[in-house]
């Protein structure tokens, strides 16, 4: 289950001046917001490091969570 703040950020996508006319669609948003959730863990993960080059603390990590969800 996707977490409020991502859905609520899923749900802004409607509120846009391109998009404010469209219908909500609720499955959509809550599949977008599945997404936001996965970006959010990776970008929380990485933000308590400070180093995430060859060799770093934080590289493990990175290649695990970040790099997979950035080549998606």
């Amino acid at each position: 289950m996707a977490s409020e703040i991502a859905l609520q950020r899923a749900a802004q996508v409607w509120c846009g001046p391109t998009t404010s006319g469209k219908v909500v669609d609720v499955e959509l948003a809550e599949a977008f917001a599945g997404v936001i959730d996965e970006y959010l863990e990776a970008l929380i993960w990485c933000s308590g490091s400070a180093d995430f080059g060859p060799e770093g603390k934080a590289r493990e990590g990175w290649l695990k969570i970040a790099q997979p969800l950035l080549k998606a």
